[in-house]
C-alpha cells in the first residue's frame, strides 16, 4: 500500500510538472493584449515591492529600518531583496536585464554595510490599472509596444505606453517604471 502511495504521488507530481510547463511554453510565445496586461500588473507590483523593499502583496505593515547616507533618508530592503542578486532575480522574472539595470540607477538603489537599500519615497499613484485597456501599437520580432489606457481613481483615463521584448522565450517589459 506505502509502495502504491509513492508511486501515486510520484505520477501526480510528474503530471503536475509536465502541466506546468506546457502552460508556461504556451504561455509565453504570442503576447494578447491579455497576456499584456497580466504582465504589466505583475510589473508594476514587482516595481513598488522593490521600491517598498518588502514584497507589497504578502505583507501591509512591515516596518523597514531607516538610515541616512549623504543627506538622503534610505530604507533597507527587507530580507527578500537584501541582496542585489536576489533583487535582480525577483525583478527579472518581469524586466529585462537593461530596464533593472537602468532602474536600479534611476531610483538610485545602493548597497550599504552589505545590504541593499532604496531611497524613502512617496508611494503609489493613482492609476487604476486593473482595469487598463492595452491597445498593440507596434509589433516586431521580438518587440512589442502596447499602449494602454488608464483610469485614475478621480475618473479621469490617461494614456501609458509599455514596451516589450522577447527574451529566452518570455515577454518582459523594459523599462522598470513603465507601468507606475
Amino acid at each position: 500500500m506505502k509502495k502504491l502511495f509513492v508511486l501515486f504521488t510520484a505520477l501526480m507530481l510528474m503530471i503536475s510538472l509536465q502541466t506546468t510547463t506546457l502552460a508556461s511554453s504556451k504561455k509565453t510565445t504570442n503576447l494578447t493584449n491579455k497576456e499584456a496586461l497580466h504582465i504589466a500588473l505583475d510589473a508594476r507590483e514587482h516595481f513598488w515591492s522593490a521600491m517598498s523593499g518588502y514584497k507589497v502583496n504578502e505583507h501591509t505593515d512591515y516596518k523597514l529600518k531607516s538610515f541616512t547616507y549623504k543627506d538622503m533618508t534610505y530604507n533597507y530592503l527587507s530580507k527578500t531583496f537584501d541582496t542585489k542578486k536576489k533583487l535582480n532575480s525577483y525583478l527579472s522574472q518581469v524586466f529585462t536585464q537593461e530596464a533593472i539595470t537602468q532602474g536600479l540607477n534611476d531610483y538610485q538603489f545602493i548597497v550599504h554595510k552589505g545590504k541593499m537599500a532604496v531611497p524613502v519615497g512617496d508611494g503609489d499613484n493613482m492609476l487604476n490599472w486593473d482595469q487598463a485597456t492595452p491597445k498593440l501599437v507596434s509589433k516586431k520580432n521580438t518587440l512589442r509596444t502596447y499602449e494602454f489606457t488608464v483610469p485614475t481613481l478621480d475618473g479621469r483615463k490617461v494614456k501609458r505606453t509599455v514596451t516589450y521584448k522577447k527574451v529566452d522565450n518570455e515577454w518582459k517589459v523594459t523599462k522598470i517604471d513603465a507601468v507606475i
